[in-house]
């Protein structure tokens, strides 16, 4: 589906970047133009980089709305996932590994599958 150039700015105040309009394809991510609305897409599988709120019909709001409910809700989400991620020890492969041994009480690297068979 080809983007029409006057459209674009519009697209991109939505969020879309100059990579999106390569996978407008008309059938599973397309677009439309009102005058007094601008525009909206139908992405129903976030195809594009638009990461406000798609209903379950697949398409956004207009530009015009200047929709930003996802957006508003989440910034303090992506806040409190930084703050809790940067607290936490990092675990290394090897302290999972000894843990898991010390659960299940085998090496990693033994089969379960060949252990069944010898034991019937």
């Amino acid at each position: 589906m080809h983007v029409k150039e006057e459209h674009k700015p519009l697209l991109k105040q939505l969020g879309l970047k100059d990579e999106d309009f390569e996978r407008f394809d008309g059938k599973f991510v397309r677009y439309e133009h009102d005058d007094q609305k601008g525009v909206r897409i139908y992405d129903p599988y976030y195809e594009t980089s638009y990461d406000e709120y798609i209903g379950i019909d697949g398409w956004s709001a207009w530009s015009a709305e200047d929709d930003t409910f996802m957006s508003d809700i989440l910034k303090k989400t992506h806040a409190q996932i930084q703050t809790t991620l940067a607290d936490r020890p990092k675990t290394s492969d090897e302290e999972i590994t000894e843990a898991l041994q010390k659960k299940f009480g085998k090496k990693a690297s033994e089969d379960p599958s060949t252990e069944k068979k010898q034991t019937k």
